[in-house]
């Protein structure tokens, strides 16, 4: 999920630019909740909730207490089989648990379609495993429920993290518990290494309801469609979201807004006051962003996207309707190229990654290699073929030049455990965007671009592989690209 963590801040900056089971059939929507999940997207994506027919549907309700920060949460889920073969289990990823986070998730009552179930924690506390006495069809449904405290750690300004409480915001990304993908290889409940990606997850509906103090402002994937004034100093928020690979929540105490709207989208940038000038340079950076990628590859799909300022590890870390922006950039005007150069790419991920994912875990360069080269495609067309050329040149091509030197170059298709954090940065994100230019060369540029808006509709809120990308350009082009996947992607020198 992000980008860059502390190997791609080296990067840019070097750059300098006994349970019982029944069968149910799915409960089906009531007007009233379509009506709800339609206000969470613009007006050029209604139809997009039929795009994710049978997904999971997440109902939270919460209770968020300060002092200690504290997240108290009762959830349903209804989980559809759409498996070929029936599921004895299913899982939950606690990801708060997640060892770098320093964040305790404690679930308890657990009820399968009513009756008590005795999960089992599993993958260092990271999965949740619920046993069902009855295997569950394809087709099939079940409604699971549970209670969750999150228990969530303080950040100090010395101190940055992806997950927790500092002074201006509290961080809580994926906080609840959330089912992974099944696919071939079976439930994804694998821990990568801290530099890599967390979420692997089909795209599902979301219903948040939180209940915090009044003065604090909310900033959440989805959209709030009610806020409820109580007479104890805090407001109750409901949020929906859909369809949506996982739910972002961040809290802030301080910070400030600025926003914009483009072609229906409201756009808001949430940063320090401190940094008000780059917090609106932000907002500037996103709005171009935004408009440069749904020409060429499709609408953004939700009402809402927004930009928050945080002390974070990463530069940024991208979820769906919203990226989170690393502190240190907002801190220096001198920053400002690289600020674009990441709004850019994590703006690239609410294609790749959100609305077409992939097994983030083991195949990582599928949403990082293209969402790197989506930041060529922005430059180019706000700068112009050249000063694209100069970005392929020094940020891919001069660092895999160096790699092959050092004869540390590696195959690109590998799970993110196959790699050190240095080399993750150089063949992922370095090498991996030369395959995308190769094919490019090859396609022509209006083949090309015919094949991205072709990959973007076709695995829309859908899961695409490796191959998916290949057979996808191939047919597009109606040519042969396996030689230059072959040097790119499945070779090293």
């Amino acid at each position: 999920m992000p980008l860059l963590r502390t190997l791609l801040l080296i990067f840019l900056t070097a750059c300098t630019f006994a349970p019982i089971a029944t069968r149910t059939p799915t409960p089906a929507p009531t007007a009233d909740t379509l009506d709800e999940y339609h206000r969470a997207l613009n007006a050029a994506s209604q139809n997009d909730l039929a795009l994710a027919d049978r997904a999971t549907r997440y109902d939270l309700m919460l209770t968020y207490t300060a002092d200690p920060p504290t997240l108290a949460g009762n959830q349903r889920v209804v989980y559809t089989n759409r498996q070929s073969a029936p599921l004895g289990e299913i899982y939950f990823r606690l990801f708060a648990n997640y060892p770098d986070y320093g964040a305790r998730i404690v679930v308890r009552n657990v009820m399968v379609n009513g009756a008590a179930v005795v999960p089992i924690l599993e993958a260092r506390e990271t999965a949740l495993r619920v046993p069902l006495a009855q295997p569950l069809a394809p087709n099939d449904s079940l409604d699971v429920r549970l209670d969750f405290v999150l228990t969530i750690p303080r950040v100090t300004n010395s101190r940055y993290a992806d997950f927790g409480a500092s002074d201006a915001v509290t961080l809580l990304p994926s906080f609840y518990p959330l089912i992974p993908a099944y696919d071939a290889r079976g439930w994804h409940i694998e821990i990568p290494p801290p530099y890599g990606d967390l979420i692997y997850a089909d795209a599902a509906f979301y219903t948040v309801t939180l209940t915090a103090p009044s003065a604090l402002m909310l900033i959440a994937s989805g959209t709030t469609i009610d806020a409820r004034v109580n007479g104890d100093g805090t407001t109750t928020t409901k949020i929906v979201g859909a369809p949506m690979r996982d739910f972002d929540l961040n809290i802030a105490t301080r910070l400030q807004k600025s926003s914009e709207t483009l072609d229906g989208i409201v756009v808001n940038s949430y940063y320090e006051p401190a940094h008000a000038e780059m917090g609106k340079q932000a907002l500037r950076f996103a709005l171009d962003a935004l408009r440069v990628f749904q020409a060429r590859w499709g609408a953004y799909p939700y009402a809402e996207f927004d930009l928050v300022e945080a002390p974070i590890t990463a530069l940024g870390i991208e979820y769906p309707g919203i990226i989170v922006l690393a502190q240190s950039m907002y801190e220096n005007t001198r920053q400002l190229q690289t600020l674009e150069f990441v709004v850019a790419h994590e703006i690239a991920h609410q294609w790749w990654y959100n609305l077409v994912g992939n097994d983030q875990v083991n195949h990582p360069w599928v949403d990082e290699a293209l969402a790197q080269y989506s930041e060529v495609i922005y430059t180019e067309e706000l700068r112009g073929a050249a000063t694209a050329q100069q970005v392929v040149r020094r940020y891919f091509g001069d660092v895999y030049k160096r790699v092959v030197a050092e004869k540390r170059d590696a195959v690109v298709n590998q799970p993110v455990a196959a790699f050190t954090e240095r080399s993750y940065g150089e063949i992922v994100y370095g090498k991996g965007p030369l395959f995308f230019d190769a094919i490019r060369k090859t396609m022509g540029d209006e083949k090309f671009f015919a094949f991205l808006k072709t990959y973007a509709t076709r695995y829309r809120y859908r899961v695409a592989f490796p191959e998916d990308v290949l057979n996808t350009a191939e047919q597009v082009c109606a040519c042969s690209l396996r030689a230059e996947y072959q040097q790119w992607i499945l070779e090293s020198k």
